[in-house]
């Protein structure tokens, strides 16, 4: 299984696929989505001065303590979430090292919006090393976890991880 660690860091700015604005009409707050990309993902990953995992499987977690918003216009990190996932790490060889460990799943929220995952499905993950910990976020526009992901997404991972990263 690959661990990426180089130049810049990753953020909840520069993970997130969404960017909350204020309104030019009153104190409101809104979020400016951009369609999740596996490719950026994967760049971001391998651009970070952090390590990641790029793993392929299903995560199981209590769905009930994901949270459903702050109600305010702030970003927040709820308290974070043990979860465990299942399934794959990718390698040059594709996505065949066993991977069956405990994360830690951190919903970031921004506003009343909040970061979300699915258990039990099939996904890509982009899962941070954070000490001895393997740390998964979500934010409320995706980014770092992308379900039920085609074949042709699984390859494009295998292409990237050989050097060969272009999206679809």
């Amino acid at each position: 299984m690959r661990r990426f660690s180089k130049n810049s860091g990753i953020g909840h700015e520069t993970a997130s696929t969404c960017r909350t604005y204020r309104s030019d009409r009153g104190a409101g707050i809104g979020v400016k989505l951009h369609a999740p990309d596996p490719v950026a993902a994967f760049q971001r990953a391998s651009d970070s001065t952090s390590t990641y995992y790029v793993l392929y499987g299903t995560l199981d977690f209590d769905a009930r303590l994901l949270p459903k918003g702050n109600g305010t216009n702030a970003v927040a990190e709820p308290a974070p979430i043990p979860a465990f996932f299942r399934g794959n790490g990718l390698s040059p060889t594709g996505f065949n090292l066993r991977f069956d460990q405990p994360v830690t799943l951190q919903s970031v929220c921004a506003g009343p919006w909040c970061g979300g995952a699915p258990t039990h499905t099939p996904a890509l993950a982009f899962v941070r090393v954070v000490g001895d910990e393997l740390l998964l976020e979500v934010g409320p526009c995706g980014g770092q976890l992308f379900p039920e992901p085609s074949k042709a997404v699984l390859e494009t991972m295998l292409q990237c991880i050989n050097g060969n990263c272009a999206s679809n």
